[in-house]
């Protein structure tokens, strides 16, 4: 009776909030409630419900197994910038009847618009309303964070057909959008929850002409000389002032997540390109070049991929002398190149190497001791699928190195890592440098779990007991991942199969 009164409590609600007064029929034109999503009290307050009406319509329509099953998947990561996933709603229900209430949606007229498509093709020619709204609400800072609640919430098709009313796969509309200081948040979600592959591909196709001019890049040292030049250049530093790196790094990870090897591949040269272009216009201001064939030649191509990472991370080879002083990365480049490393292997493997070319040994190690610098590169290289390739790079790299980073409470967490992705010829050597600093491992609690992690007192002892030790250990790590359902790109789902089988042996 409890539930019951609940949903009828949160009907009437609804209903005077959203100023329907139990009338559903036809589409109201924007009103005192559009401007209540603006208010600092009411926009939270409807952020919330549609929230907690998303919530109440999947939870009545999934099985236990599906709510098992999205808790697993709501991984939290605070480093990557993975927050947790909203459940969606279903068509009919009460949180699609108010989202269609506030941006005065039209659900009688199919909004579609094919490749390429822009915003006056697509829809918001028959959407009398929604599309001046959504427009308007990403302009607001307490109505941005509602669109961007109803990008996380609403169901696959309602997705598409918002992006195309607002105006998002049109390539200057989507720049105004980017330019904005709250509307690339907006961006930001859309981009973090586009849920196919043709969707995906019709956002690089826009976002590839904006990154390529480089006005969204953040580059140390551009804007200082771009602040030293002429007055004549006002506008274009201005322009070069609105860094939009978020957008950057949210869009290499929907291409991570769904795009195709084609949409991959075009961001990252679009990448190259723009910095290219920062690079350019940043040296014009201080010196001429003579060879403009030259310069127009390198401008498509890009620059190369080794001078693209210090700039993407915003750390420079040896800027950091002393060791204890803290590193300062750029913490959307670094989650950018994150998703890099797990990109088709013929575009990630260039980036894999030049990282660990680029910089010196030093400053791989303040890297992997760093917090960002550890979750986001180098758990990048040896967690992902460059693991294999990354590991023998960086074991030579880092190798005198190693005992520091085994007993500090970042690194310590890399040197285990980088044990697990060696082949086991690989493994032994790296035991055989931990062997020799073992009062200093010994010395607190994160050198004796590497002493354990990597088989050190197993390797004195002798090479059989060694890799005993170690075939126990990945044993046990492949057993942890089956739990845990990880590995399934490189396993074909092992998990699940098991499970299908047990039902199969149950059901005979």
């Amino acid at each position: 009776e409890f539930h019951n009164d609940t949903k009828e409590l949160l009907k009437e609600m609804i209903a005077t909030i959203s100023l329907s007064n139990g009338d559903d029929s036809g589409v109201r034109p924007p009103g005192e409630l559009q401007q209540r999503t603006c208010h600092p009290s009411a926009g939270p307050l409807l952020v919330q419900m549609l929230r907690i009406l998303s919530y109440l319509d999947a939870k009545s329509k999934q099985s236990k197994k599906s709510a098992d099953k999205a808790e697993v998947d709501g991984t939290v990561d605070r480093r990557l910038g993975i927050i947790p996933k909203d459940p969606r709603y279903t068509q009919g229900s009460n949180a699609e009847n108010l989202v269609h209430r506030l941006i005065c949606w039209d659900a009688s007229v199919e909004v579609t618009g094919g490749a390429g498509e822009g915003e006056g093709s697509g829809g918001t020619a028959k959407q009398v309303y929604a599309g001046d709204i959504i427009y308007g609400l990403s302009g607001e800072p307490r109505g941005s964070i509602l669109l961007e609640a109803i990008f996380r919430c609403c169901p696959d098709s309602f997705h598409d057909a918002l992006c195309t009313a607002g105006g998002f796969y049109d390539e200057e509309t989507l720049r105004e959008y980017i330019n904005h200081g709250v509307s690339n948040f907006v961006v930001q979600a859309l981009l973090n929850t586009v849920r196919s592959q043709q969707q995906t591909a019709r956002m690089v196709k826009c976002l590839c002409g904006i990154v390529e001019d480089g006005s969204i890049l953040r580059v140390k040292g551009a804007d200082a000389s771009a602040d030293s030049g002429d007055a004549d250049n006002d506008d274009s530093t201005q322009q070069r002032a609105k860094h939009r790196m978020g957008v950057i790094w949210r869009a290499f990870e929907m291409c991570a997540t769904n795009g195709s090897s084609q949409d991959q591949e075009q961001l990252v040269h679009a990448l190259m390109r723009g910095y290219a272009a920062v690079c350019g216009s940043s040296k014009n201001n201080t010196e001429e070049v003579d060879d403009s064939k030259r310069k127009k030649r390198s401008k498509s191509k890009g620059l190369p991929v080794n001078e693209c990472i210090p700039l993407l991370l915003g750390l420079s080879p040896n800027e950091v002398e002393d060791e204890s002083a803290r590193l300062s990365l750029d913490a959307a480049g670094a989650r950018a190149l994150y998703h890099i490393f797990h990109f088709n292997q013929r575009l990630r493997s260039d980036w894999v190497s030049g990282l660990v070319k680029v910089y010196s040994q030093g400053d791989l190690a303040k890297i992997a001791n760093d917090g960002l610098g550890s979750r986001c590169i180098m758990d990048g290289l040896l967690d992902g699928p460059a693991k294999s390739a990354a590991s023998k790079l960086l074991l030579p790299k880092l190798s005198e190195r190693i005992p520091f980073l085994s007993a500090e409470r970042v690194g310590h967490h890399v040197v285990i890592k980088l044990f697990r992705a060696l082949p086991m010829d690989e493994k032994a050597g790296l035991s055989a440098v931990l062997s020799q600093s073992l009062n200093r491992l010994g010395s607190n609690a994160m050198g004796r779990s590497v002493m354990v992690s990597c088989a050190v007192k197993e390797y004195l002892e002798g090479e059989q007991t060694w890799k005993d030790a170690v075939s126990k250990q990945e044993e046990k790590n492949n057993w942890l991942d089956e739990i845990l359902g990880e590995g399934d790109a490189d396993k074909g789902k092992p998990g699940k199969e098991k499970k299908r089988k047990r039902k199969r042996h149950n059901n005979e």
